[in-house]
This record gives structure tokens, sequence and C-alpha cells, in this order.
């Protein structure tokens, strides 16, 4: 791997072995502690070590300290107690800067890219930011490294496309080679691979193990824990802020890893959910749609589907085959060119997000934690700015809506008054979710419902769509890239690919292969 530092790869001579414990750690953390507003300790006297040329994941269910941690060795938060020590000196970070310098650099699961400049813009200011290099000299030198390295891993990226015009995949691959650009030898990732399918995650995963081979470190963060299992040397596991296990490469396994993180909770993944019963009575019908991308390209074609009353229909397919726009025409989010969408006898074909909620729609889209929130105002906050439809609003009626969600999704907070910006990336998701189905009275349409949460939220999450789709008739609409996800959960199966809608399919008749022949043809 290469930095700007004379864009050149580390020589073997100056590795140390791979996991050496007798060696000085290139971070470590002593007794760190972290307490936010309201009580909620985050971090409970943790102490770690990191060595050079290692991958540690970091794993936990939400809530449980993982990015806390990262953050306090990122110079995002200070610790209340306890001290980092890169190469063994103490060092106080009063903000990512200060990190950068001694080369850790974080990437998290949204770009931070400024996306009206080109990516080798993005990298020119990123170390001018930092004061490693003047943007008048390096321009060459620093395209070539992007061309070739995004090359070599099959993800490419050109460096003087506008940020804007890139793919997610594109994104995150340029926001990991700013990192080794700007001098990286401590590289975290904060579920940056989260989002990115599965065949992307295994390119990224080649590039960290390269990037490992040259002596750098990583620490990486994931609620996968397939993929913590195939490229970490250790795996540390955290519950509720305290290091609860650190495991070796080769004494981890799925249901050791499990059994940490959740205790008797993890009983709960075993649970089938039950098929639903579907009513008579159409609640979604889409016929004939066609909607463009942000690039003006046709991403959906000619696509008819429907969905009962009680019904749960599932939308399948690889990332990047039009289910996103196909989910937001449908939740009024993004216009169709052509076609009809009826949701319970309503035709709200391109009249928006809000005619689509005035029927009692439940909405979860692409990117929730960027387009579902506040997150300067408090968990009951945003909770009465969905329900509340008068000038004067009940909040007594918003708390026990939001202390409902709270308990029924195991939220970690304190309280319906705790800042949403104080709660972990899944906890957020299931604040988000949790709304949703409250304010779903006829349907629920929803992309990657569960993309940020853990095993055992997201089984209480496909548990309680299911319940409501059962018990109350809530027509359900979601598309996932999480095959295994659309078969546990579906009652049909629809496959999207390049646009264009196969099925539906029953699952009582239906085989998995056949429908990842779909997916792939």
């Amino acid at each position: 791997m290469a930095s700007i530092k004379g864009l050149q790869s580390s020589t073997e001579s100056d590795q140390q072995p791979i996991g050496d414990n007798t060696s000085t750690p290139v971070v470590s953390l002593k007794r760190i502690t972290k307490t936010f507003p309201g009580g909620i300790v985050a971090l409970d006297n943790v102490s770690l070590e990191v060595y050079r040329g290692e991958i540690v994941a970091l794993l936990g269910e939400n809530g449980a300290g993982k990015s806390t941690l990262v953050k306090i060795v990122y110079g995002v938060y200070t610790p209340d107690k306890g001290r980092v020590y890169v190469d063994g000196k103490p060092v106080f970070f009063k903000n990512p800067r200060d990190a950068i310098r001694k080369g850790i650099v974080m990437v998290s699961q949204v770009p931070q890219l400024i996306e009206r400049l080109t990516v080798a813009e993005n990298f020119l200011l990123s170390l001018e930011s930092v004061g490693l290099a003047s943007p008048f000299t390096l321009t060459s030198r620093i395209s070539k490294f992007i061309e070739r390295e995004s090359e070599k891993y099959g993800i490419p990226v050109n460096p003087e496309a506008k940020v804007w015009s890139l793919t997610y995949t594109q994104k995150q691959m340029a926001e990991i080679l700013r990192a080794i650009v700007i001098g990286a030898r401590v590289l975290i990732l904060d579920e940056a691979l989260t989002y990115l399918p599965v065949i992307e995650r295994r390119k990224f995963t080649k590039f960290l193990l390269e990037f490992k081979s040259h002596g750098g470190t990583v620490i990486l963060i994931t609620h996968k824990i397939p993929e913590a299992l195939e490229s970490s040397d250790r795996i540390v596991v955290l519950r509720r802020g305290k290091i609860v296990a650190t495991l070796g490469k080769e004494e981890a396994d799925a249901e050791t890893i499990r059994r940490h993180m959740f205790g008797e909770e993890s009983k709960r993944l075993t649970e089938a959910l039950p098929r639903s019963k579907p009513g008579k009575r159409k609640i979604i019908v889409v016929e004939r749609l066609r909607v463009l991308d942000d690039y003006g390209r046709e991403a959906v074609r000619g696509v008819s589907l429907s969905v009962f009353r009680g019904e749960v229909v599932g939308i399948a397919g690889i990332v990047g085959n039009g289910q996103s726009e196909l989910v937001e025409a449908i939740a009024g989010l993004r216009r169709a060119v052509d076609g009809r969408i009826v949701i319970d006898d309503v035709d709200v074909t391109n009249k928006g997000a809000k005619a689509v909620r005035s029927i009692g729609v439940g909405i979860i889209p692409d990117h929730p934690l960027r387009l579902g929130v506040s997150a300067d105002n408090t968990i009951v906050e945003n909770i009465a700015a969905l329900f509340s439809k008068q000038l004067v609003i009940d909040w007594t009626e918003m708390r026990r809506l939001a202390g409902h969600v709270i308990k029924k999704l195991n939220v970690k907070a304190s309280s319906e008054d705790d800042p949403v910006k104080t709660l972990s990336g899944g906890n957020i998701m299931k604040i988000i979710i949790g709304r949703e189905l409250l304010y779903a009275k006829k349907a629920l349409v929803a992309y990657n419902p569960t993309r940020a949460l853990d095993e055992v939220s997201a089984a209480a999450v496909r548990g309680a769509i299911k319940s409501r789709a059962i018990n109350e008739g809530l027509a359900v609409l979601f598309a996932s890239e999480d095959l295994d996800e659309v078969l546990e959960l579906s009652d049909r199966v629809y496959v999207i690919n390049t646009g264009q809608l196969y099925g539906p399919f029953d699952l009582d008749t239906t085989s998995r292969d056949e429908i990842e022949k779909y997916m792939v043809m």
C-alpha cells in the first residue's frame, strides 16, 4: 500500500511480525470511561491494545459502545476517564485532525466527501487541511494512484469525476483510498462496509488484507459476524460498554460470538416467523411503472406488482438494479415518468410523500439516518414531527408513543428526552423503524429495513413487521439486498434485475436457487 508520503509500498524490512504482541501497540486504550447526558454509560473502564499489521474487529449489539470507543481514538470524543496511547506515548487529541497527523484515519458508513468537487480535489483538500502537501504539485500523482489502486480491486473510480456522480460503493472506495493517501497506518472502519452488497464487501476485504500485509492496522466495526470471521485476526466483543470477550481467529465461531454479544437473547434468532394469511383486497397496486435514476437513466422499466391486505411482499435483487428507485417512487419520494401507483384505492402517482403518508403509509427510505431523523432533536420530538397534525401537540401522548418504541425495540436510551445524536446508529435506526410501524395504518414501504441492526435487533424488527401484517392486516412492501431476510420475512417474492421485475414467486414452491438465478441472469 502507498501513502502520499512517497506514494510507494512499504518494504518488507520495516515490517514487524503481524499480530506480534511483544511489540509496542500502535494504539492502546487504558481504562476508558465515557458517559453521555442522561447518565448513559457508553464505555465502562475499557482497555484495549491494537498492534501493527493486524485487523481487529469490534462486535457488539447496537449501543454496546463500539462507535464511542473508536471516536475516542479518533479525537471526536474526549474520555471522562482513562488515557489513549499511540506508539506507547500518551496523546490528547482535540479533534480528528490531531489523530490524522498521527496516522489514524476513520471512515464511516456515510461518505464525508464534498459532492461538488472531484475525487482528486477532495484528496488534495484533505492533504491541505492536515498540512501534508501543496495541492499544486501532487495532482497527477494522486490521479494515477486513484486509478491504479481502484482498478486493482475491481472498483474503478475516476479521479476527475464529481463525487455526486459516483455510486455509493465508489464513494466508499474513494474514502478508503483518501485515508491511505493522507498517511493512514491505522484505518478505522466504523460500519463503513455495512451498506455494501456482498460482492463489493469481498473486494474491500481483499483491499484490507493487502493493507495489513504492508504493516497497516485496521479496526473494523461491524455487526456482520461472517464479515468479522473472514477478515480479522482478533475479535473483541463489547456488551453494555464493557469488553466481554477477546477471541483469536482460531477460537472464534459464530455461535460463540453471538452468545457473548446477546447472552440469552441469542435464542430468539432461531425462532421462525409464521406465514401471513393475506386478505383478498389489494392495498398497493403498481402498474407499468417507469422511473429514472439521478442521472436520467431508466432504472425501473414497466414494473407492475400488487400487495394484498395482511401480506408481506419482498423484492430481492443485487444493489443498483432499480429497487431503490422503485421504493422511492411508491413512497412518493421520486417522480415516475410513466405508469400508475394506487394505494388503498387512491391514485398517488407523483403526488409526493405527504399524499402517500396521508393514507396511513409508513416509509423507511434508503439512507434513513440522513433522511429520516433530525439528529439535534430528542426522541420524542422526532416522534411528534410525524404524528402531530395540529398546532397544539399532545406531549403526553407523544411521550407514550416514544416510550412504546423504546421498550418494544429495546432502544438503548435513558429516556425519550435524549437527543437523537447521542444514540448509536443502530438505535437511531430502531427509532425510525418503530415510529414508522406505529404510524403505518394501511401499509409500510421500506428499503433495507434492518441493514444497520445487529442480529437480535433485526430479528425483533422482522417479528414486529410480521406481527402487524398478521394481526392488523398491514400491507408490507420492502426491498432488501439481504436475500436471507427476504426469504424469511416475505409471503411472496419478486426479483428485480436491471429495472425489470420477475415473479411473484410463491416460497412454498420456489427454491432459493431459482430466485438467485433471476438475480444474476
